[in-house]
């Protein structure tokens, strides 16, 4: 079946908060794009208080993020944090354990783009990050 074309009104979609099961924090998502077949691409814009974060998870295509405004954070597993700024892209591979979030004391938001896998398997999550896990030095 064929995509429609038209137009999606920005209040044809509300704002949902995050849920406790997989952030940290107080964190809301504003969905941009929804998935439709044969399309398999999501995508929201998702918006993190001081200190909140995702838990550790990953995606079985990989994701993409584009740092819309504030000061975050990302990180890969077995490495440093790593600070994000407005503008910033970061590819984060198939199958790769990450998590991200705003700095301690600023917000931040960002546009999240992943596709679902071939068998329409979407994001695989992982424990909470720590707050030591957390609060390790970033690097820029």
């Amino acid at each position: 079946m064929p995509v429609k074309a038209g137009v999606i009104r920005a209040g044809a979609r509300t704002t949902r908060r995050g849920s406790t099961e997989t952030f940290t924090g107080v964190v809301f998502q504003d969905p941009v794009i929804t998935a439709e077949a044969p399309s398999r691409l999501g995508g929201s814009v998702v918006t993190f208080t001081p200190g909140a974060r995702t838990a550790w998870h990953s995606h079985p295509v990989g994701q993409t993020l584009f740092c819309l405004s504030g000061v975050g954070r990302i990180c890969f597993k077995g490495e440093k944090p790593q600070v994000l700024n407005p503008g910033d892209t970061v590819n984060i591979p198939p199958d790769t354990l990450h998590w991200h979030g705003a700095s301690p004391d600023r917000l931040f938001s960002h546009l999240a783009l992943s596709e679902a896998g071939e068998q329409g398997q979407g994001t695989s999550w992982g424990p909470h990050v720590t707050d030591t896990e957390y609060n390790e030095p970033a690097t820029t």
